[in-house]
């Protein structure tokens, strides 16, 4: 593997934890709240950009919201982020 290869992989590593600590901070903040449900992917993008400079979209952000709700439980957010889908 060549040295751009290993930067790359660095990188998108380093973004992917920056992004699930977001998600992590919100979904804290929420459950101490008792407020797990009005969890919102636009905090998340908030975040992202206020703490890392990072610019990222509506869907990757409620994938990443979706993530550590599942880790903890949690049901998942739809698409439309209102509506927790049933877990099967």
């Amino acid at each position: 593997m060549n040295l751009k290869k290993i930067r790359a992989r660095k990188a998108a590593d380093r973004r992917h934890r920056q992004l699930l600590r977001a998600a992590n901070h919100v979904v804290s903040r929420r459950a101490l709240n008792g407020q797990i449900e009005q969890a919102d992917p636009a905090e998340i993008i908030a975040i992202a950009f206020g703490r890392y400079e990072l610019r990222i979209d509506d869907d990757e952000a409620l994938d990443y919201l979706n993530a550590v709700l599942a880790e903890r439980g949690y049901a998942l957010l739809t698409r439309d982020a209102t509506v927790p889908e049933a877990h099967a």
